[in-house]
């Protein structure tokens, strides 16, 4: 009987379960072993981390890390297809865990429900080959750029927007590719970043993008294919087009990566006042006295309301009788005059004006604004007020028939 040589390290299980994966030419036995003996970590079991667990998971990966501080809520599952309704309540990394280990149950499964901190971050991202984030906060991708490169990690980024969404490698070193601060080297004002969480995204484009990570992963761990560094793919979704433009190299007066790095033993803390979770950050531009509670306005005499919200949300739910603002036309408006002119009677008349949005960010934007549109009103600084914590304040603490969203 002629014997059957095996070069592999395969199990007959493993053959069967990725033959697909074996008989592709530029993959193939090899880069099925590498992929085995391999680690990767996703930040962020949201809309970008499902899909691409979910392909990690499946793809033959040695071990996952999973790495989220948040609680499953109905509101994810549109996008976030790794959970349930059955585990809604539960944390992240637990409903994306138990989904894993049900595609593949030998595949080794590390869960952190925790926040990341520059003083743990370093101490977990070591662990794994790769590091994918998945997050939907500025603030965190410079935490998790500054850990990958002190630790010498490559790092696969994605973010999502409305229908759009960009990924490229950072740090990675067999191309001297850049990392996040070489090319943006200073976090912007938190007032001046919006997440999808504040402005909305179409469930697929974060599948698509968040697949699209698991692939570089892949291409970066088994050595196949020409990794996404020094570039960025641009998705748009609506128009469905794709397109890819050149990032400008390492750069040599970069605080982390560069010739004399500021940046040396630990990631840099975040800027104070800024928060490096996923969780819609709560802006406080105005003062206390500029500022009324839910609860104080629903005891008020009548007030004139001005909704600075975008016109589609009107019609989740809105108050009666108020005056639709957007912010759009507040902030860029040409012709101050004609809007001057439509506010000027509602605002003499009524003894307090108040401003909502969806969750008390925009508003007190708008009226510091409008305090300088209409600064000739006579106590137009005592009138103007904005709903703290906009419509998802009047969902908690006076009527939750309002919808939430």
């Amino acid at each position: 009987m002629t014997n059957i040589v095996r070069n592999h390290s395969l199990s007959n299980a493993e053959v069967q379960r990725y033959s697909r994966q074996l008989i592709l030419s530029d993959f193939g036995v090899h880069a099925q072993e590498r992929l085995k003996d391999s680690s990767a970590l996703i930040i962020g079991c949201g809309g970008l981390g499902s899909p691409a667990a979910l392909y990690l998971a499946s793809s033959g990966l040695g071990r996952l890390g999973l790495v989220d501080h948040d609680e499953v809520d109905m509101s994810n599952l549109h996008r976030q297809i790794i959970h349930r309704e059955s585990t809604v309540g539960k944390t992240k990394v637990e409903s994306a865990q138990l989904t894993c280990s049900q595609i593949n149950s030998s595949l080794k499964i590390d869960t952190y429900n925790l926040l990341l901190t520059s003083e743990n971050i370093l101490d977990i991202v070591k662990h794994y080959d790769v590091i994918l984030d998945c997050t939907d906060n500025v603030i965190t991708r410079y935490l998790i750029n500054d850990a990958c490169v002190l630790s010498h990690k490559p790092l696969i980024s994605a973010s999502v927007i409305r229908f759009e969404g960009q990924l490229t490698v950072w740090n990675y070193l067999e191309k001297n590719g850049p990392c996040y601060r070489c090319l943006y080297p200073q976090a912007p004002p938190a007032e001046t970043v919006s997440t999808c969480s504040d402005v909305g995204v179409l469930g697929p484009v974060c599948g698509t993008l968040g697949s699209l990570q698991a692939l570089e992963a892949i291409k970066l761990l088994t050595k196949i294919g020409d990794v996404l560094c020094n570039r960025m793919l641009l998705v748009d979704g609506l128009s469905m087009s794709f397109r890819t433009i050149k990032l400008r190299h390492r750069q040599p007066t970069c605080a982390v990566c560069g010739t004399n790095p500021s940046i040396v033993d630990r990631p840099a803390p975040p800027p104070a006042g800024q928060c490096t979770n996923d969780q819609p950050c709560r802006k406080n531009v105005l003062s206390r006295r500029e500022r009324v509670t839910a609860i104080d306005l629903s005891h008020s005499s009548p007030s004139f309301i001005i909704d600075v919200r975008p016109e589609h949300e009107l019609e989740i739910g809105r108050f009666e009788d108020s005056f639709h603002l957007p912010m759009d036309r507040l902030l860029y408006n040409t012709n101050d005059e004609q809007l001057r002119t439509e506010l000027r009677s509602n605002i003499e008349n009524n003894h307090q004006i108040v401003i909502v949005c969806r969750r008390g960010n925009d508003s007190q934007i708008a009226v510091r604004r409008l305090k300088e549109l209409l600064s000739d009103i006579d106590n137009i600084d005592e009138k103007l007020k904005d709903l703290e914590g906009g419509f998802q304040a009047w969902h908690t603490d006076i009527d939750p028939t309002f919808p939430l969203y």
